[in-house]
């Protein structure tokens, strides 16, 4: 319960509470018009001072951070088990906050002493595990769910756009997170809860992961209408193949340089074949021509003179004699001349084959060494195909894996998804006492309000995950949704009870009640200022005086607090100043 909320703040209106239904009233003066508002007076303020020594964030746009505040504190004096604590935070060092207890408390045994300084965290886990029985040794517990995660279910911020629906306390809300902190506050199996969020991610990631996978190496394997198993088939004998001849490969440090002296010897065979076979041509020649020469020195002129009967002279025969002489001298010459080319040539033929023979052998041993051992060059070649293999290789083999791997995981997901929707269905069996007390808490406050509006659903969606829902039974009513908050609320204030935990305050701004006609507002303060003396909370509402209804104003005197906030200066506001 909070007794006090109060500030270094000078001129700050200390706002003293009691058991039961508080109201704080915005009055109305004798000055206000129908045109004058009354929203700043500090009503909504006060609440956002609870949150903040109730460990909220504060961010730099916070109030708390202004120039004029942030080195004041803001103190809240509240009594926890019976021992008085005093709560002092500003905005300055919101980090941390100060806390003073009597000796014996539940803080002071866990940190040690009577007046700390503790990091806001800390105190957070304080009142998470004090308030709402949190186990924060529960690491999975832990992680989805905290003390601010739950408090505000007691204390909407209209900021936050907690006054819009029933189930929330902030307009976007995560459905998975919502239905975590409800589990927990209704007292149902949280852990399921948990475990559908973390199905869901798991089965966005897969959407996700789908998403990803859609690559241009993907997209062309699908486009080519490859199939990875015949594909991987094919490529793993080719790979195979290419790495023995890689290991038979031998590599000569002067392959290239053999390479070019065999093609330099084939080169040169070819120039001396050329050559002698010109050079025999001329031999052939040469041999024909030493043939054909005629032998003319036999040749007797006289003897044919006289076979034709006719008388030589001898003058003439002495000439010819001569020239007989002449004649065998110039075919002497001549057969020398041929005999000494054709044993020229002969000789070059000759010697060239015996080069040719020597070139041969030569390029033989060279060519040897070249069909038993390959060139680096050649080598890099046959490795950069064996890599481009292996890496398609690889390519394949992932992908075929993610996608077996994936086909995998959507069966285990789908296996879990039905596994949960068993489980959270039995779950909710073995708690329907706690379910039916909470639907018949809903059924109570509802009844007690001029009409019965509201009713409380507990179970699953089609999915499988929890359901946990307000719905109306009369959608015609006034302000039925401001009436759905109210009665669910209520129930989940007088829950905290029942399951045990010491969460004991519930505060109501002025906006929830302002779209509620008068008879609504009246009962509901009826109920929450009966309710909350028999079930020992403590309930805050804020409201306008001209929203405070007449039937109820004299059964509800007690309840409203000392302090009026008013419109007629600036020390009427919570602050006492404007800003």
């Amino acid at each position: 319960m909070i007794r006090k909320i109060y500030s270094t703040l000078s001129t700050f209106n200390t706002i003293e509470l009691h058991e039961g239904l508080n109201i704080l009233l915005a009055d109305v003066t004798q000055k206000s018009t129908v045109k004058d508002t009354r929203n700043g007076l500090g009503k909504t303020t006060f609440i956002e001072i609870i949150h903040f020594l109730y460990g909220s964030s504060c961010t730099k746009n916070s109030i708390f951070k202004m120039d004029q505040f942030k080195d004041e504190f803001f103190i809240m004096d509240i009594d926890l088990k019976d021992k008085l604590y005093i709560v002092k935070r500003r905005g300055s060092e919101s980090n941390f906050v100060y806390i003073q207890c009597e000796k014996g408390s539940f803080l002071g045994k866990k940190f040690g002493d009577v007046n700390v300084k503790v990091k806001i965290t800390e105190w957070n886990e304080f009142l998470g595990e004090y308030l709402f029985n949190l186990n924060h040794r529960d690491a999975i517990l832990e992680a989805h769910l905290k003390f601010r995660s739950l408090f505000p279910y007691f204390s909407r911020l209209t900021r936050d756009g907690g006054f819009l629906e029933a189930t929330k306390y902030f307009k976007s809300q995560n459905v998975h997170l919502t239905q975590i902190a409800l589990s927990y506050l209704l007292g149902l199996d949280t852990s399921l809860a948990i475990s559908y969020k973390q199905l869901e991610e798991k089965k966005k990631e897969m959407i996700d992961l789908k998403k990803a996978i859609k690559t241009d190496s993907y997209n062309k394997i699908m486009n080519d209408g490859i199939n990875l198993d015949t594909e991987i088939t094919i490529l793993t004998v080719r790979i195979s193949k290419c790495k023995k001849d890689l290991e038979n490969f031998q590599i000569h440090p002067q392959y290239k340089e053999i390479e070019i002296d065999a093609n330099s010897y084939a080169k040169k065979i070819a120039e001396l074949s050329n050559q002698n076979f010109v050079d025999r041509q001329i031999i052939t020649e040469l041999i024909n021509a030493s043939e054909s020469e005629k032998n003319i020195t036999d040749l007797n002129i006289a003897e044919l003179y006289d076979e034709v009967k006719i008388q030589m002279p001898d003058i003439l025969i002495k000439k010819f004699d001569e020239a007989k002489i002449f004649h065998k001298q110039l075919v002497s010459n001549r057969k020398k001349y041929l005999h000494e080319e054709l044993e020229h040539y002969e000789e070059a033929v000759k010697s060239r084959d015996k080069l040719i023979h020597e070139l041969s052998l030569e390029q033989s041993k060279k060519m040897m060494i070249l069909n038993t051992h390959g060139a680096l060059e050649q080598y890099s070649l046959l490795q950069s195909e064996m890599n481009e293999l292996v890496n398609k290789l690889d390519m394949y083999q992932k992908q075929q894996n993610f996608m077996n791997n994936m086909r995998e995981e959507a069966a285990k997901l789908k296996i879990e998804e039905q596994r949960l929707i068993i489980e959270i269905n039995q779950s909710l069996e073995e708690h329907s006492n706690t379910k039916r007390h909470a639907i018949l808490l809903v059924e109570e406050v509802s009844s007690s309000l001029y009409n019965s509006i509201a009713q409380l659903h507990i179970g699953q969606t089609t999915n499988g995950r929890y359901d946990i829902e307000m719905v109306s039974r009369n959608q015609n009513s006034t302000g039925i949704n401001s009436m759905l908050i109210y009665c669910f609320d209520m129930m989940l204030i007088q829950m905290s009870k029942y399951l045990g935990r010491k969460m004991d305050i519930l505060i109501h701004d002025s906006t929830l009640f302002d779209p509620v006609d008068e008879r609504q507002i009246a009962e509901a303060l009826r109920f929450g200022k009966d309710k909350s003396i028999e079930d020992g909370f403590q309930y805050i509402v804020t409201l306008n005086s001209d929203a405070l209804p007449e039937s109820v104003r004299e059964e509800v005197s007690n309840s409203i607090v000392p302090v009026l906030l008013t419109d007629t200066d600036e020390s009427g506001c919570l602050f006492g100043v404007y800003y």
